[in-house]
């Protein structure tokens, strides 16, 4: 195993690593520093777009663009990244709480959850988002939401609460998508993004340890890997054969002193040599 750093930018929250097959490289967005990221880790090249307000996540759309879960609510951005429409503004609905982790799911819709911002109120929510632009409340009772994610068979999604520290495991219908039975999955540390690669095993950040932890599809740990650094955010599996690990990192919660006295703090990571490959993201049909 190697672990690396292929960008140091010093992110305040680096979140939603998803690799692009079409250009070969990592999009990741600075949630705080307003920014969307396209690294090319091979040669360090970052293409860097500022965006109209603060994105936390984000998935491709069939037609170009992106599917976006924004401080307000759900959101579009058209294929040159310059047009943004706003679907919904569910702050005006629930004040005080905001969208967060987002992935879409093999039939083309966005799941997208909201935390508290005071992390005291257990109202934080699961949506999804359709095609046609409606969304639907899902699921109900976190603090803070994080971890989405489903199985290679589509069967099972996966949903974390940081605060609570735990990870939910529900049975998934792909065809109708509803989640149904929900049940324990994990216990850790400030779970937080999160990816299955190719075996159905469940890599989950845990902000604050500078970790990234394996699960296997039955819950129990098997593997452990330690970063330099400690708020780590979201993995993502990348590079031309998934075979990669990709770390988004931040500065976030670090006091000054903290975060001068770590360098690498912001970073993006890549671990390789995991023997573990990804599955690819599915987009939005939206």
């Amino acid at each position: 195993m190697d672990i690396s750093v292929v960008s140091q930018a010093r992110a305040i929250l680096g979140e939603c690593p998803i690799w692009n097959p079409g250009d070969g490289r990592l999009w990741w967005t600075d949630v705080f520093g307003e920014k969307l990221h396209r690294l090319d880790p091979g040669t360090g090249d970052d293409a860097v777009v500022s965006l109209p307000g603060r994105m936390n996540s984000f998935g491709f759309r069939t037609g170009g663009g992106l599917v976006a879960g924004t401080w307000t609510g759900f959101g579009l951005f058209d294929a040159e990244l310059a047009g943004f429409t706003r679907l919904s503004d569910l702050r005006a609905a629930q004040p005080g709480f905001f969208l967060n982790d987002g992935r879409c799911d093999r039939r083309g819709r966005y799941w997208a959850a909201t935390v508290c911002e005071t992390y005291d109120l257990p109202g934080a929510a699961l949506f999804r988002l359709d095609p046609d632009g409606s969304h639907r409340r899902m699921a109900d009772g976190l603090l803070a939401s994080n971890g989405i994610a489903f199985s290679p068979d589509d069967r099972t999604m996966y949903y974390a609460d940081s605060v609570v520290g735990v990870v939910w495991a529900f049975d998934f219908d792909i065809d109708d998508g509803v989640p149904t039975r929900r049940r324990l999955f994990a216990s850790m540390h400030r779970p937080d993004g999160a990816a299955v690669d190719s075996d159905g095993c469940y890599w989950v950040t845990s902000f604050g340890k500078g970790e990234v932890i394996r699960f296997t599809p039955a819950g129990t740990e098997d593997r452990r890997v330690r970063l330099p650094t400690t708020q780590t955010a979201m993995c993502a599996f990348g590079g031309p054969s998934l075979d990669t690990l990709y770390v988004t990192t931040g500065t976030f919660r670090l006091t000054q002193d903290a975060a001068a006295r770590d360098g690498l703090a912001g970073s993006v990571f890549a671990i390789t040599g995991l023997g573990a490959t990804g599955v690819p993201e599915p987009a939005f049909l939206g």
